[in-house]
């Protein structure tokens, strides 16, 4: 039965045998191309290369009369370093190869398009709500919300994390706050040093996204460590 890849990566997962047909699918389905495809006879080169160490390795390792405590040893060995060869060598010459068509790939035994990561959600565009409660010790609990109406603290979609800058003062502006921190829960504790207690503190949140974005500032909240 011929050896199809749903995912590139499976190819490190798959037995000996296995990983030898998906070898031999993609070598046949290349070597009277190559012209087509745009791949060099020298690039070729290392994918026949592979393929000629690998095949009596397998057929020793499969062999109940000469798979030795030895052979099993190398074929560990050679897995360990030819896998990732192949899976790049694969990936950059037929996966994300121009001149070769998804139907192609597929009947090669590979996955008919390349694995696109996710792209990141922009950051949310509402502002958290802040809510807090002092404690003995400078210790202060923040609890952040998606709305006024919801009283579940969690991040709303595409938030990552919460951006949070704090000053001492009474009604700083968020560029006056010089304490800037990340969390990424929505539920986080703080312990303030002893010589800031009794003293007012401003405080602003934004969400953020996966690639950095920020979102818009929260109303300011103020705080007294006690």
């Amino acid at each position: 039965m011929k050896t199809t890849l749903v995912m590139l990566s499976d190819y490190g997962r798959i037995i000996p045998r296995s990983k030898l047909e998906v070898l031999d699918n993609a070598y046949q389905g290349l070597k009277d191309n190559l012209a087509k495809y745009h791949i060099d006879v020298v690039v070729f080169a290392v994918l026949t290369k592979v393929i000629t160490e690998f095949t009596p390795l397998v057929e020793e390792w499969e062999n109940p009369h000469t798979c030795t405590p030895e052979v099993r040893k190398r074929m560990r060995d050679y897995e360990k370093t030819s896998t990732p060869i192949v899976i790049k060598w694969l990936n950059l010459y037929v996966l994300n190869n121009p001149f070769i068509t998804p139907a192609e790939r597929v009947g090669m035994g590979l996955p008919a398009e390349p694995r696109r990561k996710p792209t990141p959600k922009p950051a949310p565009m509402q502002q958290p709500v802040a809510e807090y409660v002092t404690k003995r010790g400078g210790l202060v609990d923040f609890r952040l919300y998606n709305s006024p109406s919801s009283k579940r603290f969690r991040k709303p979609a595409g938030a990552v994390g919460c951006e949070f800058f704090m000053g001492i003062g009474e009604h700083l502006a968020p560029d006056q706050c010089t304490r800037h921190s990340l969390a990424t829960k929505s539920s986080f504790t703080i312990e303030f040093d002893r010589n800031v207690w009794g003293m007012t503190h401003t405080a602003y949140f934004r969400w953020y996204s996966a690639k950095g974005e920020a979102g818009p500032w929260s109303p300011p909240c103020f705080f007294v460590p006690m």
